[in-house]
């Protein structure tokens, strides 16, 4: 399932409202400016007509030999002054050839000579006056207006946007926090201790929660490991003691008795459960290994080595890390650990006689430890062979490939696994390296 952010969620959700209640209030100003807007035009065309026809008189004179009656007519407007009978006394310069009034006073819209007019007609004892506005005027000015409202809520929107961004960024910064601190926190570190989200009431809860789940881990932590230590104490000893009675009673039987297969086949049998209790509490007490400082490459080699001093393959095994010199390992603790456990896989398959090698090979951005046996190689994928419980060929269950998969997991490198040319496995372990590897 894939992860969804909290912050884009809620950089959505505001988005969507900011965008819905910028377009309610795009649509209101544009009715509302657009009903003052024509409300103030037609003020102005009524104005008009008013004036002209309060300064004309009954020998209806003429607009353009009256200074008077043309300064009474606004810029943009037009005007014709009619007698009772409908006949044009005067007009304004370019004011249209046809009758503009109505047959009504008020205002009208009309369409003449191929446009659309705004007309406001008054009459006033024998004149009757028409003023006139072309509805093109009209649109354009509204149209003007409305790009001008457009683009200062789009701006405002913006602004708007990037302060919601900020803040959001801003409110949420103590779940970044709290969420750094949880994983830098060690799963044996006690709850209690001061965050960052102490007194934010909507993180309260959730830094209660998360404090009891980590005493839960810890204490499932502390179970486990009191269950490792008491399994290791209880289970070691009996079984070398087993595995020395047995050799006891092969070594005091004839080599041709007929119970010395039943023997052998016992005393195996002791050493492979003796090796699998060993590798489960490795794998069980992998969790809570301590972290150490860290080492160079060729140190945990060493100690990974001298982990197999009493093997009895321990002197088939060469190696070559030349290329590692100056390196570190940030864990080295894990890296030994799985390095000891392919060792101990590799020694298990190869025939004596031949040799496993430990080949490092590191570059600017890489490091690689490379583990070469001389066994039979595996059958199966990757996948398959490093599962926990998996029986190999030999009908046997392994758990030291499991515990280097988990190791490498734990400590940011990768196992991989190929078939030699040459017969045998190549077990890699590899780190990316940084400052310290």
């Amino acid at each position: 399932m894939m992860a969804r952010s909290l912050r884009s969620r809620v950089l959505w959700l505001v988005a969507l409202s900011l965008l819905s209640v910028w377009l309610l209030l795009a649509l209101w100003l544009h009715n509302t400016v657009k009903q003052h807007l024509g409300t103030a035009l037609d003020q102005r065309l009524a104005a008009s007509a008013r004036m002209v026809a309060s300064m004309a008189n009954a020998s209806a004179p003429v607009l353009s030999g009256n200074p008077g009656l043309q300064a009474a007519v606004n810029s943009g407007l037009f005007c014709q002054v009619m007698n009772v009978r409908g006949e044009i006394l005067a007009r304004s310069g370019g004011a249209p050839t046809a009758h503009l009034a109505s047959a009504q006073d008020g205002f009208t819209e009309r369409s003449l000579e191929g446009e659309r007019w705004r007309v406001y007609t008054v009459s006033e004892g024998q004149i009757r006056v028409a003023t006139a506005e072309p509805m093109a005027v009209r649109e354009s000015l509204l149209s003007t207006l409305a790009w001008a409202l457009l683009v200062g809520l789009l701006l405002a929107l913006l602004g708007a946007w990037l302060a919601v961004r900020w803040a959001v960024s801003r409110g949420l910064a103590p779940l970044d926090a709290m969420r750094k601190e949880f994983e830098s926190r060690p799963v044996q570190t006690k709850s209690g201790v001061a965050s960052s989200a102490a007194g934010i009431t909507e993180l309260m809860p959730l830094v209660t929660a998360l404090d009891g789940w980590a005493d839960q881990a810890r204490q499932a932590l502390l179970r486990e490991r009191r269950l490792t230590d008491d399994l290791a104490h209880e289970l070691r000893t009996p079984l070398a003691a087993l595995k020395t009675q047995l050799q006891v009673a092969r070594l005091k039987m004839a080599p041709d008795a007929p119970a010395m297969m039943a023997l052998t086949a016992a005393e195996n049998a002791s050493s492979r459960m003796a090796d699998n209790l060993q590798q489960l509490l490795a794998l069980a007490r992998l969790d809570g290994l301590p972290q150490s400082r860290p080492r160079l490459v060729r140190k945990v080699i060493d100690e990974s080595l001298a982990q197999l001093a009493g093997h009895p393959q321990r002197q088939a095994v060469q190696r070559d890390d030349q290329a590692c010199a100056g390196i570190t390992l940030a864990a080295p603790s894990l890296a030994s650990l799985a390095l000891r456990n392919l060792l101990e896989n590799a020694l298990r398959y190869t025939p004596k006689g031949k040799e496993v090698w430990i080949r490092v090979v590191a570059n600017t951005r890489e490091l690689h430890i490379h583990v070469e046996d001389q066994g039979p190689g595996i059958s199966d994928n990757q996948a398959v062979v490093c599962a926990r419980g998996h029986r190999g060929d030999r009908g046997q269950t392994g758990l030291g490939l499991a515990i280097v998969a988990t190791v490498m997991a734990r400590s940011g490198g990768q196992l991989t696994l190929h078939n030699r040319a040459g017969g045998g496995l190549c077990a890699t372990l590899s780190w990316p390296l940084t400052d310290t590897a």
